[in-house]
């Protein structure tokens, strides 16, 4: 048995023990009412925070769909505008498929006879002038007539036919200035030659530039006059005069052609300038359509040109002496090399153009 002293520090010590598990007990127990307490306040905030994405998601969403339904709005307006615009301009393109068809035999007369024409100067200017080899003076001819206009050609469609009058009048000034120049022999070309470009290609300085037309630039090259300059030595005085005398009655029959096909071209430029007047007036421009603007323009300058560009002021040299007879016919050859590939390349058909 345990002295009672032993007894009673035993006992202090168990309640001792005893009175800091209960402390410890109770501060747990605040501890975790804090935590739940702590919890509660928290979620709130995110239950908030939750709300603002969901709502910002939300608008992001509304406005793409806004924003397509904007461009769906924008492309359907666009469709329906274009589908007005082809309605309106469909009648422009059946005029256009009309106008083609009221002229086609008249491009088929002129073209045929612009060919026949020109052959028939091929053999004559092999008939008169000087034979020398290597090459016939067909050839030369035609080589001359055919390089005129394919440096006029990229600009046939689009040029007003006045001024591509104008342009052919310089072509025949030049054909007179080279002539003449050909006869004092001198040296009119403006090219300085292939060895001169490379040396300037060489020493990388900038190739010289001209602003002259491109058929001055033609009529002014090395080949050029060195191809006049070789037919006109084939040809003297008086078979010069003869050559003038006989191109000027095989010319007289494409003028008549010419002359006969006169109003019908006329009457179809006046229905599509008429229709483009009108046109201007209205909402919806032939503009709008560029393939049928296009073809609109190009037929019109093909009518200009094939009422227009002749040759009937060569009959004035039948009763007055002409100097030098090559520059005339040069200049008759390549407006017959003009007109049948005009009249050739004009297109036409009895479908009207869909677009």
């Amino acid at each position: 048995m345990q002295p009672p002293e032993v007894c009673a520090f035993q006992l202090q010590l168990a309640n001792l023990i005893e009175g800091r598990s209960q402390r410890r007990f109770l501060q747990g127990g605040m501890h975790m009412q804090e935590i739940q307490m702590t919890g509660m306040e928290l979620l709130p905030a995110v239950v908030s925070v939750a709300t603002v994405v969901i709502s910002l998601w939300s608008l992001k969403v509304a406005r793409r769909t806004e924003q397509v339904q904007l461009e769906a709005a924008v492309v359907t307006i666009a469709l329906e505008r274009r589908n007005s615009a082809a309605v309106h301009l469909q009648k422009y393109s059946e005029l256009l498929s009309e106008v083609r068809d009221a002229t086609k035999a008249a491009k088929q007369e002129i073209h045929h006879s612009a060919d026949e024409v020109l052959r028939s100067l091929l053999h004559l200017v092999d008939d008169i002038a000087a034979s020398r080899e290597p090459r016939y003076s067909r050839h030369l001819f035609h080589e001359m007539s055919e390089r005129i206009f394919e440096s006029l050609a990229p600009e046939l469609s689009f040029q007003p036919g006045e001024h591509m009058l104008m342009r052919y009048a310089g072509v025949r000034r030049k054909l007179r200035e080279l002539s003449d120049a050909c006869k004092r022999g001198e040296d009119t070309s403006d090219d300085p030659g292939w060895f001169a470009h490379l040396r300037t290609r060489l020493t990388f300085g900038p190739v010289p530039s001209s602003d002259e037309p491109p058929e001055q630039r033609l009529l002014s090259s090395n080949g050029f006059v060195r191809v006049y300059g070789d037919l006109d030595s084939r040809l003297d005085s008086d078979s010069g005069r003869r050559l003038m005398l006989e191109s000027i009655d095989r010319v007289e029959k494409f003028c008549e052609v010419q002359r006969k096909l006169r109003e019908a071209f006329e009457n179809a430029h006046q229905r599509l300038t008429a229709a483009l007047d009108k046109n201007t007036a209205e909402e919806f421009k032939v503009k709008e359509s560029r393939e049928l603007w296009v073809k609109v323009e190009a037929e019109m300058r093909a009518l200009s040109l094939m009422k227009q560009l002749g040759l009937n002021d060569l009959k004035y040299f039948r009763n007055h002496d002409v100097l030098d007879a090559l520059p005339e016919f040069v200049y008759a050859g390549a407006v017959l090399y003009t007109a049948a590939r005009v009249a050739d390349q004009s297109a036409f058909s009895s479908e009207p153009m869909r677009y």
